[in-house]
């Protein structure tokens, strides 16, 4: 009886034909490799198959063929080989999008939670005994920034930190000399302090760390109440007139942020120059980025954004200096 013809395709061919399709039998598999038998004829030239007699003109099995004469598919064969599908794919397609449905759904209900509140805020400092040290929220996966300034709002770069705990608050000093930590939790729950020592000065700075969900500081500025190495000096300086060197004046913090301004200041309506101002306690307290020459001011405050507030006495007219030029702005008091 004529042998089948030679198979081109190895046993990886059969892999791919069979991966998707249930358990199959030996007349399933032979109609497959008869396919591709078709689609992959045996080479010309190949000595065709003769009469009886030992090796007279027989046929040489391929060798690409894996169904040759020592390798003839048998029940047991096939049973092993449907076993090793299901081995390596025990699930159906759809089993397994299904899967990663529910596991995807399971992480988003652990891992997923609200965004917190964002908080740009700045606090003094005034390295005086029994001074509370500020409090500076932190949230998983956000990375806060706390930046250090002097009483007349310069850079005061950081010497030397140390974090309370540090494995679980990975803090990072943002380049040499810098004035500015970052700090990211890595940890969901818990607290810390940041001890800070700034260059040029004996006393260090101590600030609370916690860890929140429901508020974050994106950024926190601390205005030490001293002098520091890059101090800038206002040129327009009343005799009469003091910086504050306390952290005591609320309303002048309050005005120079922006925010928690108390809610009897009176806001006051300032045109001919970018500046705004409040009434607030017999006094007018504005905030600008030009340096106030007139009148003169009697309390003043700067920021680290380069801002600064003073406290004059109600006027309706004030004098900027403005890129070197003095621009007239009119207050429109109540």
């Amino acid at each position: 009886m004529q042998k089948r013809p030679a198979i081109a395709s190895g046993l990886a061919a059969l892999l791919l034909l069979t991966t998707a399709l249930p358990s199959l039998s030996q007349q399933d598999i032979l109609s497959r490799y008869e396919t591709q038998t078709e689609r992959n004829p045996a080479p010309s030239g190949a000595p065709p198959a003769t009469g009886s007699g030992p090796g007279a003109g027989a046929e040489a099995p391929a060798l690409s063929d894996p169904l040759s004469t020592n390798r003839e598919m048998s029940p047991l064969r096939i049973e092993g080989f449907n076993e090793s599908i299901e081995q390596i794919f025990p699930m159906t397609p759809e089993m397994i999008l299904r899967y990663r449905q529910i596991y995807e759904e399971q992480q988003r209900a652990i891992l997923d939670r609200p965004e917190p509140e964002v908080l740009n805020t700045t606090g003094l400092v005034s390295l005086e005994p029994g001074e509370a040290s500020p409090v500076i929220y932190v949230s998983p996966s956000v990375a806060s920034v706390i930046g250090f300034y002097d009483a007349t709002g310069a850079a005061w770069p950081i010497n030397q930190f140390v974090v309370g705990d540090g494995q679980s608050f990975r803090t990072v000093r943002l380049g040499e000399n810098s004035n500015n930590l970052t700090i990211s939790p890595q940890k969901r729950i818990g607290h810390t302090n940041i001890v800070a020592l700034l260059q040029g000065e004996d006393k260090p700075v101590t600030l609370r760390i916690r860890i929140s969900e429901s508020q974050v500081n994106y950024r926190h500025d601390i205005q030490v109440m001293r002098v520091g190495p890059n101090a800038e000096l206002n040129n327009a300086v009343s005799p009469s007139s003091r910086t504050v060197e306390e952290a005591g004046n609320s309303l002048l913090l309050a005005t120079l942020s922006g925010v928690d301004i108390p809610p009897s200041a009176v806001r006051v309506p300032v045109e001919g120059v970018d500046a705004r101002a409040w009434l607030h306690d017999g006094g007018v307290y504005v905030r600008s980025r030009h340096a106030l020459l007139s009148p003169s001011w009697t309390e003043s405050m700067s920021g680290p954004d380069g801002v600064r507030v003073y406290r004059i006495q109600p006027a309706s007219v004030a004098l900027f200096s403005v890129d070197g030029r003095i621009v007239r702005a009119e207050l429109k008091l109540p």
